[in-house]
């Protein structure tokens, strides 16, 4: 025969080992959810001064917003000011700043590149003239745009080669050597006309290279 106290010890020591159980599992629930939002304050914090410190590496420089040629003077719509992150190298680039606008173009800047210090002059670097000329889009290469380098070759008329007009003329001449293509109006091309192109002549070339235009057809030339 079982002793009734015995039996009622072990329910009191039961029920205070259960309790006991419980009490664990409800101090090691608060303790995770501690943890985790410890954890996530922390990870906030951290974030907080990553992004501080990458803030604080922006600066403002000049972008361009199209291409630029050699030669050509910087004008307010060609640049913008952009606010970049440069870890290393800022200091070849141009402060957002300085002024920059009627500067000269010493070498092609393409659109959207921040614009190197050395790429600009406050003089320009050679006495340019801008000269109109219109060809076929298919006398262009695809890849021709503002800010191009170009050589621009002659074909001799068919008219001036059966008038006799040139005898000795070479059917095929190179007119001009690596120059800018200043601007292009494709507005005509749309409409089945011929591109127009402004191109940046050296002073000492623009008469010659007019005179070229009544004997020969243009054809643009554009090395990769």
């Amino acid at each position: 025969m079982k002793n009734p106290f015995t039996a009622v010890n072990h329910e009191k020591s039961q029920a205070k080992n259960e309790s006991r159980s419980v009490k664990s599992r409800r101090r090691w629930n608060f303790d995770f959810r501690l943890f985790v939002g410890v954890t996530l304050i922390v990870a906030s914090l951290i974030s907080a001064y990553v992004i501080s410190k990458s803030t604080s590496k922006m600066i403002t420089v000049w972008s361009a917003t199209t291409d630029l040629a050699p030669g050509e003077m910087i004008e307010e719509s060609d640049v913008v000011i952009t606010r970049v992150a440069l870890v290393n190298k800022a200091e070849f680039y141009l402060d957002g700043a300085s002024p920059i606008i009627g500067s000269f173009v010493l070498r092609p800047i393409r659109a959207s590149e921040l614009v190197p210090a050395f790429a600009l002059s406050e003089i320009p670097i050679s006495n340019f003239h801008k000269v109109p000329i219109s060809l076929p889009s298919l006398r262009i290469p695809h890849s021709v745009s503002n800010g191009s380098i170009v050589d621009v070759y002659g074909v001799l008329r068919s008219s001036t080669a059966s008038l006799g007009q040139a005898p000795n003329q070479n059917p095929t001449k190179k007119l001009l050597t690596g120059v800018s293509v200043d601007a292009m109006n494709m507005d005509a091309n749309k409409l089945g006309g011929e591109t127009g192109l402004t191109l940046l002549v050296p002073t000492s070339e623009v008469y010659g290279f007019i005179s070229s235009f009544s004997d020969y057809e243009f054809i643009l030339v554009k090395s990769e």
